[in-house]
């Protein structure tokens, strides 16, 4: 089986961008806010349209499929930072932890939405319990569920003072947030073969 070759961009043009983006971050330091910020157009047709996610989660109305389409373009801005980024120490952990925000918002309204749809509970239900009724309706096995609750308490240290452990140092790895993207995907493909069954 082949597999495919690392791409990597070129040193010399990645060091000429930190430096740029250096020169830029002493200006904004020193001259911020007596100064306009800079306000550089970010990178065109890396944040998807809304109209690419259209089709995606075609058991959401209309006006849920907009905001949840908008949470992914959000998470496309984060993904694009996370790839350029190299942030370090406890920063770097706090903020690869905000970019999985918007991954665990999409899960819990995907997942609120078809269950209040679908009759598995009633409306304003916690995330707790959607997670496991998903669980139970068959839409993702046990090992997902139990992680779809890792990342809910993840996500619920937005809470600061339920954060118990203190904050490490990043490990230049966004484990927390890939691991929210593999299960956001595992969530939409369990509710896509869900409904394709009651289809049958």
């Amino acid at each position: 089986m082949s597999t495919k070759t690392p791409v990597t961009f070129d040193y010399q043009k990645r060091l000429a961008f930190e430096e740029a983006a250096q020169e830029i971050a002493d200006f904004l330091r020193q001259h911020y806010p007596n100064n306009k910020p800079l306000k550089a157009k970010f990178p065109w047709k890396y944040i998807r349209p809304l109209s690419a996610h259209d089709a995606r989660w075609p058991y959401l109305s209309r006006a849920r499929r907009r905001t949840v389409a908008c949470a992914i373009q959000l998470c496309d801005v984060n993904r694009f930072h996370l790839n350029v980024w190299d942030v370090s120490l406890t920063a770097g952990t706090m903020w690869q932890w905000h970019c999985s925000l918007p991954v665990v918002a999409v899960i819990e309204a995907l997942l609120y939405e078809v269950g209040v749809q679908e009759g598995w509970f009633a409306t304003g239900t916690k995330f707790k319990k959607a997670i496991d009724v998903g669980n139970s309706k068959g839409v993702y096995k046990q090992r997902v569920r139990d992680d779809l609750h890792k990342v809910r308490e993840f996500r619920n240290e937005i809470h600061l003072y339920l954060k118990q452990a203190p904050v490490e140092m990043c490990d230049g790895k966004p484990t927390h947030y890939n691991n929210a993207v593999k299960l956001l995907r595992q969530v939409e493909k369990g509710l896509a073969d869900y409904f394709k069954r009651k289809k049958t």
